[in-house]
Parts: structure tokens; C-alpha cells; sequence
């Protein structure tokens, strides 16, 4: 069963990506000659060049042929022409009327679709309506408060909504996590229906469907998954994070030797250039992934998976790197190692802990990507020559300081046997 939860997730992080689209299409919409001096924007034409992609106004009508991956942001888009390659439209109100010769991912208040989709369909809007004449030749992922389906889906349809309603034709599945599902007359559905829901699903006696599978969910488990994890969940979680944290560190103090002999030069000497080219790789990766679609779709995907990993790390190794700095205060009660654990356990604790505060967990996570993903690109860019010269210093300095400590005590040494002999011949003179 595809679980409401799951839905939300994917519709939250493509409403991200949405919103990345649209910040990025801003920036463009300065030098677009389709722009009038009201902000709105009309693209007519036969053909619009692969250079210009990304479009943002106030109320924008698209009528061409789009023969890239495209991004529209505004108040409202209706989109009439053809387009071969994906589209992302995020607005307060998007109408497809013409045909997209790739995947749709649209996020909105409401979306109206008319036209064709030949590939995926991704929408998070509050109402959703898919006229009689769309035809959406894949799968359909919907988050919606209420969804009117008429039209066709060329094979599965799996949503998390409020209310839906479906009067087409569904050549596929139908996976649902709603208040209330209802088949009207006319509608066709192929594949089975798997309904998780409070209230059993109404089907009309005019529907073409099978049977609807019905996972019942009581009341008060859906005001359970309302308040949120429970304490156990967050404790597993916890100390899930806590143990992710703690093999990275294990990673790191055994297993890279250059990367673990980095971090206290980073932690003391370059955290402000760690922060940098961390701050900076958060506001150039939406970038980064739009252009390397553009250039070579596999590419683009592999630059989206190294950058998702990039996140997934950034965590922990800011964890590691600013416990470097915490070390120095367990260094004269604890040995090395144990100093060391002590310190990424009181860090990532307090991370954890603080990401679970309303507000504050934004700017706590913020802080340990920049951190986490400037210092894995401050080893990858100086790690064989400035920082592997610096801690030759660091270790040149620390062989000078022995010597000079060495030579203090050899000094005091000689000093006292000096006193010694004369006090001792000075006895001898005596007697």
C-alpha cells in the first residue's frame, strides 16, 4: 500500500525542487523579450529556442513548441503549446492544455489538466481536476486536499488526498490513503484498488472496477498520525542518527587517514572557508542539477544522486569536525581516543536533540550541511598540497616546542647538579 505518509514525502520534496525552479526562473526573467512592463508574460511563436528555459512573471501563457526541459513560475500559467522534454510549473493556479512530451511536475493551489502527458504526472496542489480530455499516458502521483479525475490514466494512479472523485478511465491500479473514495458511474478502472481510509469507498453501480481492497483506519489512529511520531519512534530515531553519526566518526578517526588528519587544522584554521564554499554549494546545487539535465540527462541524474548523498554526510562529518573543537577541553583528564569520543557524542547529541525544536532545527540542520559539505569540498580541493603542508608545519612546530622543552629541562638539569656540587664543596670546605 502506498501510504499517505509516503506520499506527502515525495510531494514535499518535489514542491522543493518546484520552488528551486522558480527562484532560478527569476532570475532570468529580467532579459525574456516575451515580458510586458505589467510583469505578464505571453510566448508565442513557432519554435523557442533551447536557450532560453526557465520563465517567470505574473500571468504567463505559454502557445509554442519547447524542444528542452522547461520551468515556469508565476500567479498563474496556462500552457498551451508542446513540450518536448519534462516541464515544472509552480504558480497559484496551473492549467495544462497542450501536450508534454515528457514528465509534468506541477505544484500549485489548483491544477487543471486538459491536455497530454506522455510520461509521469507529480502534483501537490490543494484541488486538483483532470478534465474529460486529458490523457495521461503513465503513472499519476497526487497530493491534493480534493482530486476530480475524468480523464484517462494510462496505467497507475496512487493518491493521498482528502476527497477523491474518479469518473474516467484508470488502466492500471488504484492505490489510495484518503478521507473518502468514490467511483462514479462511467468510470473505468482496470487493475486492483487498494483503499486506506476511515470510510469504505462508494462505487456507483454504472463503474467498471474491481473490487476496492479496504485498509480501515480507525479514528482514533488517524488523530494518532496526526499528533505525530510517538516517544518510541523518536527515541528509535535518535538513537538511529546517534549510531549514523558514530560510524562516521569511526569512518573517518580509522579509516581515512588524510581526511581524520584534516579535521583539526579545518576545525581550527579554515572553518570560515569551510563555511563559505559550504554556503555556497547549498545556493549553487539547484543550479547545478538544472544544467546538468540540460547538458546530458543521465548526468544530470548522477549530479542530483552525489549531491543527495553530499546532504546525507554533511550531518555527521560537521558533527566530527566540530567536536575537534570541544576535544581540547578533555585533552589533559582523558586519553586521545576517548577525548575524541566524548566529544562527537556530546556534539551529535546536542545536534539531535536541538533538531527536534520547532524553528531552531532549520537553522541547526543549515548550519551542519554548510559545515558538512564545506569541509568534504575543502579536502576534495586542498587536501594534497595546503592542508597537507600545514600540518607538516603544525607537526615541525610541535617537534620545535619538544626540543625547546627538551633543551629548558636538559638546562634545568645541569643548573641543579651545578648548585649541588657547589653546595657540596662548600660543606667540604667547612669540614
Amino acid at each position: 500500500m502506498f501510504k499517505k505518509f509516503s506520499v506527502s514525502v515525495l510531494m514535499m520534496v518535489m514542491v522543493l525542487l518546484i520552488t528551486v525552479s522558480s527562484v532560478f526562473g527569476a532570475t532570468n526573467s529580467g532579459v525574456s523579450s516575451y515580458q510586458d512592463s505589467s510583469g505578464n508574460m505571453s510566448i508565442e511563436g513557432s519554435t523557442v529556442p533551447n536557450t532560453e528555459f526557465a520563465f517567470s512573471g505574473s500571468n504567463i501563457t505559454a502557445n509554442s513548441v519547447f524542444d528542452t526541459t522547461t520551468f515556469f513560475a508565476g500567479n498563474t500559467i496556462t500552457l498551451d503549446g508542446e513540450y518536448n522534454g519534462d516541464v515544472f510549473a509552480a504558480a497559484n493556479l496551473v492549467t495544462i492544455n497542450g501536450k508534454i512530451n515528457g514528465n509534468l511536475y506541477t505544484g500549485a493551489n489548483q491544477v487543471i489538466i486538459n491536455g497530454e502527458v506522455t510520461r509521469d504526472v507529480f502534483a501537490g496542489c490543494s484541488d486538483l481536476i483532470i478534465g474529460k480530455s486529458a490523457n495521461l499516458n503513465r503513472d499519476v502521483y497526487l497530493a491534493a486536499a480534493n482530486a476530480n479525475i475524468d480523464g484517462t490514466v494510462g496505467r497507475n494512479l496512487r493518491v493521498g488526498a482528502g476527497n477523491v472523485a474518479i469518473n474516467g478511465t484508470i488502466n492500471g491500479f488504484v492505490e489510495t490513503d484518503v478521507d473518502q473514495l468514490t467511483i462514479n458511474d462511467g468510470a473505468s478502472i482496470t487493475g486492483p484498488i487498494n483503499n486506506r481510509s476511515a470510510n469504505e469507498a462508494i462505487v456507483a453501480a454504472g463503474a467498471t472496477a474491481p473490487q476496492v481492497n479496504w485498509e480501515k483506519v480507525s479514528k482514533e489512529q488517524a488523530v494518532n498520525e496526526d499528533r505525530g511520531p510517538s516517544v518510541g519512534s523518536i527515541l528509535l530515531s535518535i538513537i538511529t542518527k546517534l549510531a549514523f553519526i558514530l560510524v562516521i566518526w569511526v569512518l573517518i578517526s580509522f579509516l581515512t587517514k588524510d581526511f581524520n588528519a584534516n579535521t583539526p587544522i579545518m576545525a581550527k584554521k579554515h572553518i570560515l572557508a569551510s563555511l563559505g564554499i559550504g554556503a555556497g554549494f547549498f545556493f549553487l546545487s539547484p543550479l547545478l542539477i538544472i544544467v546538468s539535465f540540460i547538458i546530458y540527462a543521465p548526468f544530470g541524474l548522477a549530479m542530483t544522486f552525489g549531491i543527495i548523498a553530499l546532504s546525507i554526510l554533511a550531518m555527521p562529518v560537521a558533527a566530527v569536525v566540530l567536536s575537534k573543537l570541544l576535544m581540547r577541553f578533555f585533552d589533559d583528564k582523558m586519553k586521545p581516543l576517548l577525548s575524541s569520543f566524548v566529544s562527537i557524542l556530546i556534539v551529535a547529541a546536542a545536534a539531535i536533540i536541538l533538531g527536534y525544536i520547532p524553528f531552531i532545527n532549520f537553522f541547526v540542520y543549515l548550519l551542519l550541511y554548510v559545515v558538512g559539505v564545506g569541509f568534504i569540498c575543502y579536502n576534495v580541493l586542498f587536501t594534497n598540497s595546503k592542508l597537507k603542508e600545514e600540518r607538516n608545519a603544525d607537526n615541525d612546530d610541535v617537534l620545535v616546542l619538544n626540543e625547546t622543552i627538551d633543551m629548558e629541562v636538559t638546562a634545568l638539569k645541569i643548573e641543579e647538579s651545578t648548585e649541588m656540587i657547589q653546595v657540596d664543596d662548600q660543606d667540604t670546605t667547612k669540614n
